[in-house]
């Protein structure tokens, strides 16, 4: 945005944000400035009209520069030194920068913590600090049904909130400003339709801004207007809420499935714009969808196959029963290289969800991963992940770091590990708390105007999505370092306490030098039993780590007033990332060296075939967190001559309790070639953890942690 129309919306916004009388009316006021500037103009050949730009001022309930209100002070920092704008212009920007360097939503978050939380945890998120882990700042993972406004249209929700109106007058006043915006942008994209010659697009966009969806398209197109206005990243079951449009109108010649494609491929497009890759999810499958959910995800699916993209992260539901061509499809278009669909067995996930979450088989049904693979229930909670505990950290500091006393006196491995345990429930229980008060401060801050119209029970209840209206209020811990903390726990407890070969002193002092002069003992450790390999000891301490850690902090939920407080072992990036700033540890790892993503073996660990491999993932407790990632990597040839293997061994592992499954499919060297020569392999897209990318766009460490995943 060019200088002075820079600030002089931040002049505005902020003006707005001062003079508000309540924080209903505030927001809706702001957000109407912010999609006036946010929103772009249709380019003539859109069949989806919603392009978005980031402001670095405004209200989201995430954005790289913080949550609820943010400002970006670098951008407005530089206004102070454009020699375009006057010395008095220059003295405004500074002004704004005072003013939201305390007033913004995580800066106010910040300032209520006590002194130990910072003392455990950085505040700040530069991944190479060495830290037991992060408090993050966000609300993210938002998955929302549109059907209500789709079904009502706006005029219909805006009957509704009038005729509620008596119980929370100003957060009802708020809905109805957001709910007028909302029909004002179709009708400023109607115009641009209009101007563009699209006299079939104009008609649509007039119609959702008054009336009902009635069509495929109008029903597309506000779903994902809906989106976009509400902040959130992720779209939700789309063939639940779109399927029965797209069936009618195939059914009845007004649509073709080339027409179709067109419009999901606009979408895709749309969505892909928006530039996010750790979530943009589209859900599909589960046994709880109406007539034509099928067709249109068969038609998704063929929109991912066509356009390679690295977003939307396409998600299929699988279960017993389920139509065998969704499967087929999805296998067909994985093999192809895309990454997607990510295949989740609800066989599984439904009662997991069932006892983690504690709720009723009905509810559960409509749970959905967002972002990086975290469950929330769909329009019904929040599972923020606003935490990251990064359990290797937390060993290596008992075993040689500033608590090494733990190591150095322990009796014997029971002694060590509980006391491992107690540190781990100590650092959850702030991250729990720091959660809640997260949710606190944005609910007496921020009304999430949009959320609140599509959450369960808000307007019912007539209060905001985070001041009481949210049906389940959940939260999540990510967890990293897991699987190398449990093989360094396999190792210590064979090595130390029962063969006698190590002494604490020697192992200890060993890790602290990163090996020096102790090459035999690292080659030691590595030589010790591995998770992966379906090594009964390696399993069993593994499977007993992620119980107990998953436990510990499920428990926290009712200490700190959330209904849900579970971990997440998704593992995006930050496996390598934070690899980078961990020291030596007892599974023979290097100080600096990736760490094993997710709930998967350590890269290159895995030695004994895929079966073991599999036989290991089915091991780990799914019933006692929300959420964890497996990433497997199998050549071509496992989808195209020895296709009926690869249905056999995924068949089983899903019977035997295999959650989830995210796959790329390579041709072996693929990845080599492409360091070698990026410019040639632009395309090749590989699933990382949660996410997937294009491979020579990854960090130099994330390439590597890849390059060493077994090829099956």
């Amino acid at each position: 945005m060019e200088a002075k129309k820079l600030l002089r919306y931040g002049v505005e916004f902020t003006q707005r944000y001062r003079t508000a009388t309540d924080k209903y009316t505030r927001e809706a006021a702001c957000l109407e400035l912010q999609l006036r500037h946010s929103l772009l103009p249709m380019e003539p050949t859109d069949l989806v009209a919603g392009r978005h730009r980031r402001l670095p001022l405004g209200v989201l309930p995430q954005e790289f520069w913080g949550l609820g209100y943010y400002m970006d002070e670098a951008a407005f920092g530089a206004l102070t030194r454009d020699e375009t704008l006057s010395a008095p212009e220059q003295q405004q920007a500074q002004e704004l920068i005072r003013f939201w360097h305390t007033e913004n939503t995580r800066a106010k978050i910040v300032a209520a913590y006590p002194p130990e939380w910072t003392e455990e945890f950085a505040c700040q998120v530069p991944y190479t600090t060495p830290t037991n882990g992060f408090l993050l700042h966000r609300i993210s993972g938002i998955q929302m049904d549109p059907t209500r406004l789709l079904r009502l249209g706006v005029g219909g929700l805006l009957d509704l909130v009038r005729e509620k109106s008596t119980g929370n007058p100003a957060f009802y006043a708020g809905v109805q400003q957001a709910l007028l915006l909302l029909r004002d942008v179709c009708l400023r994209y109607a115009d641009q339709a209009q101007q563009n010659g699209r006299p079939d697009l104009e008609a649509d966009l007039r119609h959702i801004a008054w009336q009902p969806a009635a069509t495929f398209r109008q029903a597309l197109q506000l779903a994902y207007l809906f989106m976009v206005v509400s902040g959130t990243w992720n779209y939700g079951r789309m063939d639940q809420y779109l399927g029965a449009y797209l069936h009618r109108d195939l059914a009845a010649g007004t649509l073709t499935e080339e027409e179709a494609l067109d419009l999901l491929s606009d979408l895709w497009c749309r969505i892909e714009e928006r530039n996010d890759y750790f979530d943009s999810r589209v859900i599909l499958g589960g046994c709880d969808r109406p007539k034509g959910a099928d067709t249109f995800a068969l038609l998704a699916m063929e929109t991912t196959r066509r356009r390679r993209g690295v977003v939307p992260q396409l998600t299929l539901r699988c279960y017993t029963g389920m139509d065998r061509r969704l499967y087929d499809t999805a296998l067909d278009v994985i093999g192809e290289g895309t990454t997607f669909p990510m295949l989740y067995n609800d066989d599984v996930n439904i009662p997991a969800v069932m006892d983690a979450f504690g709720v009723d088989a009905a509810t559960a049904q409509g749970y959905v991963p967002f972002g990086c693979g975290e469950y929330v229930l769909c329009n019904q909670s929040i599972g923020t992940p606003s935490g990251t505990l990064h359990t290797l950290h937390v060993l290596n500091e008992l075993l040689y770091g500033d608590r090494a006393e733990a190591f150095l006196t322990a009796a014997d491995f029971e002694e060590l590990y509980n006391r491992y345990l107690d540190r781990i429930r100590h650092l959850a229980r702030y991250q729990a708390a720091h959660q809640k008060l997260e949710y606190d401060v944005c609910g007496r801050e921020c009304a999430f105007l949009y959320f609140s119209i599509a959450f369960d029970d808000c307007l019912e209840r007539g209060l905001g999505v985070l001041e009481g209206g949210l049906r389940h209020l959940g939260g999540t811990l990510e967890v990293y370092g897991n699987i190398n903390a449990a093989d360094s726990l396999t190792a210590i407890r064979r090595l130390v306490y029962q063969q006698h070969t190590v002494t604490p002193a020697r192992m200890a002092e060993a890790l602290r030098t990163d090996f020096a002069g102790q090459e035999p003992l690292r080659r030691l450790l590595l030589d010790q039993p591995k998770y992966g390999n379906d090594h009964p000891e390696a399993d069993e301490m593994t499977a007993r780590l992620h119980r107990d850690v998953c436990t510990i902090v499920r428990d926290c939920a009712p200490q700190t007033g959330l209904d849900s407080y579970l971990v997440v072992i998704i593992n995006n990036e930050l496996n390598a990332v934070f690899g980078t700033a961990t020291g030596a540890s007892a599974d023979g790892r290097r100080a600096g060296q990736y760490m094993a993503n997710g709930n998967n073996p350590m890269s290159g660990m895995d030695q004994k075939g895929v079966t073991a491999l599999l036989n290991s993932l089915v091991k780990l407790d799914t019933h006692v967190h929300a959420g964890a990632v497996q990433n497997m990597r199998f050549s071509r040839e496992m989808f195209t001559t020895l296709r009926p293997k690869l249905e056999g061994l995924l068949n089983t592992y899903f019977r035997r309790g295999g959650a989830q499954s995210m796959i790329t499919v390579l041709s072996r060297g693929d990845l080599e070639a492409a360091l070698k020569e990026p410019e040639k392999y632009r395309n090749l897209v590989v699933r990382v953890g949660g996410f997937s990318a294009r491979f020579v766009d990854l960090q130099p460490v994330v390439q590597q942690e890849l390059i060493r995943r077994t090829l099956y």
